[in-house]
């Protein structure tokens, strides 16, 4: 296949017999993977977690090795409306066909950073008709799978935040305390970032949230390094520290240990401040230390998203 080549696209069941044909034009081709242009001739279809309109774009990632694929959605306008992945076999591709056999379980990952896993106990159904080591391939793809759409997202919210802040010529800065670091590393993932990310503070204990970040020993008495009130001094404060227009926060317990009658493992609060606004998350992360760490690195992300969207300056 190559670029430009017009295809058939077929999905399959899990036996692999056709269901759906539709059209596709290759827009990239290699060793890795086989890339398409697809477009939404059906009707409006509404679906939980997105209205599919005539005339939307499909992009579609089919991997030549790995147990799942990729499609990003976008409208016929350009806007994005998130990214659908399957669990799949690895595509049958010949010249002008591919078939892609669909194992049940997707995920939807949204433009605002949510991601759905969908169809659970349809892929489980599968399990007495489809032989152990497909099965096994299957749920080992799940993470990847995951994972790949996490990455996704976060270089798009990473674009449209840096559009925003380019166009009002402002500048970032992070203040983080369970996440070590984690903000500034996705921050930095693109190139280009120096232009508005002036640096960080990891303020891991609470004498660097006081005396760097200017966060008031009385707030760490009533309520704690883990709260709504620090997390917002703490984002106030590395603006102030490192002459910023924007300062995002991010104070939990990542676990396992250090929780309270009330403050469980996966507390996070995630704060932004600017000249204009403030905005604080509170969530409660349920996995191992690792990923709740990730996540509420990720939720800073969101919130960045969010306030970037809602000015209007991203693109």
């Amino acid at each position: 296949m190559h670029s430009g080549q017009q295809i058939n696209i077929h999905k399959c069941n899990a036996q692999g017999d056709r269901l759906l044909t539709y059209a596709g034009e290759v827009i990239a081709a290699d060793t890795a993977a086989v890339v398409v242009r697809a477009v939404w001739t059906r009707g409006r279809q509404v679906l939980p977690y997105v209205t599919l309109e005539q005339g939307d774009v499909f992009i579609e990632t089919f991997y030549r090795d790995r147990w799942y694929n990729v499609f990003e959605v976008r409208a016929a306008s350009g806007e994005l409306k998130g990214w659908y992945a399957n669990i799949t076999r690895p595509p049958r591709i010949a010249a002008a066909d591919l078939d892609w056999l669909d194992l049940a379980t997707d995920a939807w990952m949204s433009a605002e950073g949510r991601v759905l896993v969908l169809d659970e106990e349809e892929f489980e159904a599968l399990r007495s008709l489809l032989p152990v080591e497909v099965m096994d391939a299957a749920h080992a793809a799940m993470p990847l799978m995951l994972e790949d759409l996490r990455v996704r997202w976060r270089a798009y919210a990473n674009d449209q935040i840096a559009a925003a802040l380019l166009a009002r010529g402002w500048t970032l800065a992070t203040a983080e305390s369970c996440t070590g670091g984690l903000v500034g590393d996705v921050i930095t993932e693109r190139a280009g970032s120096s232009a508005y990310f002036v640096g960080g503070v990891i303020a891991y204990s609470n004498a660097v949230k006081q005396h760097v970040l200017g966060v008031r020993a009385e707030t760490l008495q009533r309520f704690g390094a883990v709260s709504a009130q620090c997390a917002l001094e703490m984002a106030q404060g590395v603006r102030r520290a490192l002459g910023a227009h924007v300062g995002v926060s991010t104070t939990g317990i990542a676990g396992p240990g250090g929780a309270t009658p009330n403050k469980p493992v996966g507390l996070t609060f995630v704060a932004l401040s600017t000249p204009e606004s403030e905005h604080i998350t509170r969530n409660v992360w349920q996995g191992d230390r690792h990923s709740n760490k990730q996540e509420a690195a990720d939720e800073a992300l969101r919130l960045l998203l969010r306030w970037a969207t809602e000015r209007g300056d991203s693109r």
